[in-house]
């Protein structure tokens, strides 16, 4: 059960200054896009979200998901996005790969979904962190809490996070409702 305790928008942006080489961020840095072909794998965080704690609901449209090599997730902030890495791959940081439906959480991989996304459907996450856990949408459809027992210490936040590996992976955040 998820309880809300406001609502209110939230205009979610990428950060120019926390997103790594061969992306592109454009449309009022909602929209993000891998425009090199390099076979590596960079990160974007999202400028205006770094929590520890309460809930917290954003979503993106997956525009292109190119060879569906798109990471959706959170990084706590000291994440390195200049690094060649993607969300879950480190420590605390935390991602649904769209390719083949498999959750990363730390460096670990486990299957998670067989619901894959398409172009032009909407991710919804939903971080929850006093029930420390992390949660994903399709089409406003669950496709169940990905993650659960989310580490919650005071020097560690979260931002929202994306990461791309594929040449023409895009993405487009929505204004969504808190």
């Amino acid at each position: 059960m998820f309880t809300f305790f406001s609502f209110y928008f939230i205009d979610l942006r990428f950060d120019p200054a926390c997103c790594g080489p061969s992306l592109f961020i454009s449309d009022e840095n909602t929209t993000l896009k891998k425009n090199v072909d390099n076979g590596t794998w960079y990160t974007c965080r999202i400028a205006n979200a770094e929590w520890n704690k309460g809930a917290h609901y954003w979503s993106m449209r997956i525009l292109d998901k190119g060879a569906g090599i798109v990471m959706i997730g959170i990084v706590p902030t000291d994440f390195n996005t200049s690094l060649a890495q993607y969300p879950g791959q480190t420590a605390n940081s935390y991602a649904f790969y769209v390719w083949n439906g498999t959750k990363y959480g730390s460096g670990s991989a486990t299957a998670f979904t067989t619901d894959l996304p398409k172009n032009n459907d909407v991710i919804g996450v939903l971080l929850d962190l006093e029930a420390r856990t992390l949660t994903y949408f399709k089409n406003g459809q669950i496709i169940g809490t990905a993650f659960g027992e989310i580490p919650i210490q005071d020097n560690i936040k979260y931002s929202p996070a994306i990461g791309l590996h594929s040449f023409g992976a895009w993405v487009s955040l929505i204004k969504t409702i808190k």
